[in-house]
């Protein structure tokens, strides 16, 4: 070794810190940097301030927490916190974790208490582990459910508070890295306490902890450039912007699939009727679920829209059986009830056309206030090239120069946005679909639209919309209020995390106002209201199937049908 190499070598050796850890001038460089994507990227960042008087660009308290972090994993928590705190379902602050733990059950919030809702009775046969669904989970290794909640909640935030505690309680039993940092701290076994639901009695059982991936305790450390030193090329190159794609445009969903029964899942989380014949939903290739039954002398449709896919196989499969269905449905119903529970969401194309099947006149749609980057503009910029090269017609032409000068000047600006944009087609103003006579083929008899705080991102959308147009009435709870667009970075080069931020505020044809917030045309944070309150996560529908559920919404849908035929 030359004595250059030699000298380089033991500089480096003297700069590493003792411990495996990455320094505290390190975590601030990369807390800035995250922050600074906040700044750059984040649109809805002057209506949280609005919302909750939060600025997260006021980030001095968060730099004092920093420096009192003791460890990686302490400033991993701090930095989803942080990003937590932006009450935002497509916003997160994600490991490169592989690493899971489970135990075989599933934990949710069933009239306020966390309470067992699926066993795997493969893995605990009921002769070893007798407890029950519906008996309340009081502990796991010592740490009750409420204080699993709070900790959870404040590492991950959906927009909705009721939806982040459930997603929170979901995973005291299914622990991933990528969202907790700690969640390989566990022991061989997990330690389960419950409360019998029979006799009041509390149980203990030692349940196996089923881990797969590998944990990251620590980042590996490097030394910190100097001040009299320049970054390296090799740095520089990471150093640069991401490579956005132009689809991301048309996606409205979750970030990251969360851990939910019956989330994006075909059939509906509830039994319905014994008389319900089913249409759709039993084949693998079955996109929704459909069918009808029979009360108080009418045929209630029913519909389920599991999700909105973002293939394009799953775009033409879906359209076409929609067709079918509201074919037959318009036919053979007096009335219907769409299901867009525990949606998570997908294509915002693909539901634009899924609306004008169930909207039967002109009707507005979401609109998107952006926040450009420099890629988005260059999408933009792209999207007129295109078109001036093939030639298109002058009004299409038009449109795409007028939408390419918004987000112009809205990048020019000081966290300049958009004014509200479409991001399929030309306009926001849409029409029902028709038949070659130009009839709309659209379902036109009562409807009622059945909603949850699980129905999240184009699952917000597209109730949203509908009740804009007030076309049926939303029965359920409130929506998750997830409304942006979202893209995913790498942010932070010592602690080489990724961070989801929204780049898109999503708007609506009315104002509307949520509790505690002010009127705004928005979804975020607001979503779709119900206008008849049905809860379904109660013990007694946890017990029956939901039997309780269905007999309320099918009572709703009776009054519908009745209002509609009254003189």
């Amino acid at each position: 070794m030359s004595a250059a190499c030699w000298t380089l070598s033991l500089l480096f050796a003297l700069l590493l810190p003792l411990s495996a850890q990455t320094t505290p001038e390190q975590r601030r460089v990369d807390f800035e940097q995250l922050a600074g994507a906040v700044a750059k990227t984040y649109a809805p960042y002057a209506w949280k301030i609005q919302a909750f008087n939060y600025d997260a660009l006021q980030i001095k308290p968060w730099l004092d927490r920093v420096a009192k972090t003791k460890d990686d994993l302490e400033y991993f928590e701090l930095c989803m916190e942080y990003v937590a705190s932006l009450r935002d379902l497509h916003s997160g602050y994600f490991l490169k974790s592989d690493f899971t733990a489970e135990i075989p059950i599933y934990v949710d919030l069933f009239d306020g208490k966390a309470l067992v809702e699926y066993i795997d009775r493969a893995s605990l046969p009921v002769t070893r582990f007798p407890f029950e669904i519906g008996d309340e989970v009081v502990a796991v290794d010592g740490i009750t459910a409420e204080a699993w909640m709070d900790y959870a909640s404040r590492l991950q935030s959906f927009a909705n508070e009721r939806a982040t505690k459930r997603w929170a309680l979901d995973q005291i039993a299914y622990r991933q890295q990528a969202v907790l940092p700690r969640a390989h701290e566990i022991g061989t076994d997990a330690v389960l306490t419950v409360r019998r639901a029979a006799t009041g009695a509390l149980e203990t059982y030692r349940l196996p902890w089923y881990k797969y991936g590998t944990p990251i305790t620590v980042i590996g450390p490097v030394p910190t450039p100097t001040r009299t030193k320049s970054i390296s090329p090799r740095a520089a190159d990471e150093a640069a912007a991401p490579e956005l794609l132009r689809t991301v445009l048309s996606r409205r969903q979750s970030p990251r699939e969360k851990r939910l029964r019956g989330f994006g899942v075909t059939a509906p989380i509830f039994n319905l009727p014994e008389d319900f014949a089913l249409r759709l939903g039993r084949g693998r290739s079955d996109f929704i679920y459909s069918g009808s039954y029979t009360s108080g002398g009418q045929r209630i449709g029913f519909l389920r829209i599991p999700q909105f896919p973002t293939s394009s196989a799953g775009y033409s499969t879906m359209l076409r059986q929609v067709d079918t269905e509201v074919a037959w449905l318009r036919a053979n119903t007096d009335g219907l009830v769409l299901d867009v529970m525990r949606n998570p969401g997908g294509d915002q194309c693909l539901t634009n056309e899924i609306l004008r099947r169930f909207i039967p006149y002109a009707f507005r749609t979401t609109g998107d206030e952006i926040r450009p980057t420099y890629d988005i503009v260059q999408w933009f910029r792209d999207d007129v090239q295109t078109a001036e090269d093939y030639g298109v017609d002058p009004v299409t032409l038009a449109y795409l120069r007028g939408f390419l000068k918004d987000v112009e000047t809205a990048y020019y600006e000081y966290r300049g946005i958009t004014g509200p944009l479409p991001v399929c087609d030309l306009s926001l103003d849409l029409e029902p679909v028709r038949d070659s006579a130009g009839n709309s083929i659209a379902y036109d008899k009562p409807m009622i639209v059945l909603i949850d705080e699980f129905s999240t991102s184009a699952g917000d959308s597209f109730p949203s919309v509908i009740q804009d147009a007030s076309r049926a009435l939303m029965v359920g709870k409130a929506t998750a209020g997830g409304g942006g667009l979202s893209q995913q970075y790498p942010v932070g080069f010592y602690s080489e995390a990724d961070v989801v931020l929204s780049f898109s505020l999503g708007t609506r044809a009315r104002e509307w106002q949520a509790p505690g917030l002010p009127p705004a045309p928005y979804i975020e944070n607001i979503g779709a209201q119900p206008d008849v309150e049905i809860d379904y996560m109660t013990r007694a529908n946890l017990i029956n199937g939901g039997r309780d559920f269905v007999d309320a919404f099918t009572a709703v849908m009776l009054e519908q049908i009745r209002r509609s035929t009254a003189p």
